[in-house]
């Protein structure tokens, strides 16, 4: 039950798209690790690799992820907002408000199991409550799902190479990545003229 990796490269910051994508991949590895978390407590309760998995899980979930809903809420749907046409904002408005509500329902539903994770992974016995996190794993599948479904086809006929590179600082900046690196200046090579060659 090894803990997944959730790192963004700072190579990607020039693709806020995959950055994003990633994200999404990530959150549905955590929500399949809660379950499998607690068939793991189940049987051998909080041992060492029980204790690890919570602590991972609550890392991402505790950092990771809200960072996620700060990219949408502030760099990408303000952007998308902002180009859309006056129909299309109207079509798009239900869903981007009920993905921001979503937002704010699993902040509320993860102070749950962020209790019960922390209990875990002090080694207590103790055990995640399966109705929570079956509703917290369909509420970020329906979640995902209208975002890459309905939201990205729009960000990506809709946002401007600009608005692409401000949103790729924005999140670089938000997880405290120096993008783009500042290359060093190149350094001058002392030349040797051909005659004095051998």
């Amino acid at each position: 039950m090894a803990p997944a990796e959730f790192s963004s490269p700072a190579a990607g910051f020039d693709d806020p798209i995959e950055i994003w994508l990633a994200c999404h991949e990530r959150v549905l590895r955590f929500c399949s690790l809660m379950r499998r978390l607690n068939e793991h407590l189940a049987t051998t309760g909080a041992d060492a690799d029980a204790r690890v998995t919570a602590n991972s899980i609550r890392r991402y979930f505790n950092e990771a992820a809200p960072r996620h809903h700060e990219d949408e809420e502030v760099d990408l749907f303000p952007r998308l907002r902002a180009r859309l046409s006056a129909e299309d904002s109207a079509a798009l408005a239900p869903t981007l408000a009920s993905i921001e509500e979503d937002h704010r329902v699993t902040a509320d539903l993860w102070k749950g199991l962020d209790e019960r994770l922390a209990r875990i992974e002090t080694g207590e016995r103790a055990s995640l409550d399966p109705s929570l996190v079956d509703r917290w794993t369909a509420l970020y599948q329906h979640h995902i799902q209208a975002e890459e479904q309905v939201v990205l086809p729009a960000l990506r006929r809709a946002l401007t190479p600009a608005d692409w590179k401000a949103a790729g600082h924005s999140m670089a900046a938000r997880r405290g990545v120096n993008w783009p690196p500042v290359e060093p200046p190149a350094t001058r090579k002392s030349v040797v003229p051909i005659k004095a060659r051998k």
